[in-house]
């Protein structure tokens, strides 16, 4: 659209540098629409140099499988949120001085990714080989490994990463130790701070036991983790504050995500397995939950009623909170719902080989070098 006579656009006399602040400072669903403005405004926005200034959304998810044909019968892989394409990461982390045969993906946390790098040699005993945690950056390939805790070797432990990037620069890897009875005992928290670990007893009670296969949050200096009990359970990364979070009386064993810096949470309702709820933690002092949304598997699965943690289970929630992440049927077929529209679109099928029970890790690109030093 051509300029009247007389008239001149302001936005032209703008250097790229500025715009890129300014475009900074935007919610992130803005600036991808800022895409489509232009070619010139799409290259600006997509340039190596501006990218890392401006704020990162969800760009795909890593993910195992399993087959029992080829060697390693483990292997990594990362796919688009988009489903198209080239992985936007390479999902081997071949940077790190490992195999891959002997590396396993735990967790991801703003940007940064947690992995057990496994001693090479045979079993023995069945009990885990030697192993260290390793945490990296897989946009900048920068890596640090953490020196050993204070477990035994048949102690039972779950380890997640805790990083904000709007905060602190220093992340925290925090160890749940279990008893026989799979009940927390105390948790070792490590802090890439002081670069050393802390055994902090359990402020939880005595029969606090973690659903493991669900994904923790990392919010307001908390780490919660969901329990087999109506209750979400929280510490802070000094180990000093443990906190127990009541869910809404409907909802047990549900998936955590974080969208919108709230707290949220997803399950059935309790009078109806075949239908998802979808609530919000508003105020974490007076443990307010909201109800935001409801949606009943016929309207995901094409008319199928179908359960979740039996035919498909929710892995992620989008950032800016719009958007349901889940994967479904005997090919994993990764599928999105739009909460505001109501619609249900298929990604991509991950095949059968891929591991419905290990986690999907959604990743948000950091391509910033401050959280690790490197080697």
């Amino acid at each position: 659209m051509e300029e009247p006579p007389g008239k001149t656009n302001p936005v032209a006399s703008l250097t790229d540098d500025i715009l890129v602040k300014i475009l900074s400072f935007l919610p992130v669903r803005y600036v991808c629409r800022f895409k489509c403005v232009s070619r010139s405004w799409r290259n600006l926005i997509s340039h190596p140099d501006y990218r890392k200034k401006l704020p990162q959304t969800l760009v795909g998810f890593f993910y195992e499988s399993i087959c029992g044909e080829r060697f390693p019968m483990r292997a990594n892989h990362f796919t688009n949120v988009t489903g198209k394409g080239m992985p936007f990461i390479f999902p081997s982390v071949s940077f790190l001085p490992v195999s891959c045969r002997d590396l396993v993906l735990l967790d991801c946390c703003d940007g940064l990714l947690l992995c057990r790098c496994f001693q090479p040699g045979p079993l023995v005993g069945g009990e885990l080989p030697p192993f260290h945690y390793a945490v990296c950056n897989p946009a900048t390939e920068k890596w640090v490994m953490l020196p050993d805790g204070s477990w035994a070797s048949d102690d039972a432990r779950t380890a997640r990463l805790c990083f904000d990037r709007t905060g602190s620069s220093h992340f925290h890897v925090i160890e749940y130790v279990v008893d026989e009875n799979e009940n927390v005992t105390w948790v070792d928290i490590y802090s890439s701070k002081t670069g050393s670990w802390i055994p902090v007893e359990n402020g939880w009670g005595d029969d606090v036991m973690l659903c493991y296969r669900r994904r923790s949050v990392f919010l307001n200096g908390f780490l919660h983790a969901v329990t087999f009990a109506d209750a979400i359970v929280a510490v802070d990364m000094e180990g000093k504050t443990s906190r127990t979070i009541p869910t809404p009386k409907e909802n047990e064993c549900g998936f955590i995500h974080r969208a919108q810096d709230h707290l949220c949470l997803i399950n059935v309702v309790d009078d109806d397995i075949f239908k998802l709820s979808i609530w919000t933690l508003d105020d974490h002092a007076t443990i307010e939950w909201t109800l935001k949304h409801t949606v009943s598997t016929m309207r995901l699965f094409g008319g199928k009623r179908i359960q979740i943690d039996f035919d498909y289970q929710v892995i992620a929630m989008h950032p800016e909170g719009n958007m349901i992440f889940f994967v479904y049927g005997w090919e994993n077929t990764l599928m999105a719902y739009i909460m505001d529209r109501r619609e249900v679109h298929v990604i991509r099928n991950l095949g059968h080989d891929s591991s419905y029970w290990d986690p999907y890790l959604p990743y948000v690109p950091l391509f910033s070098e401050a959280p690790i030093d490197g080697q």
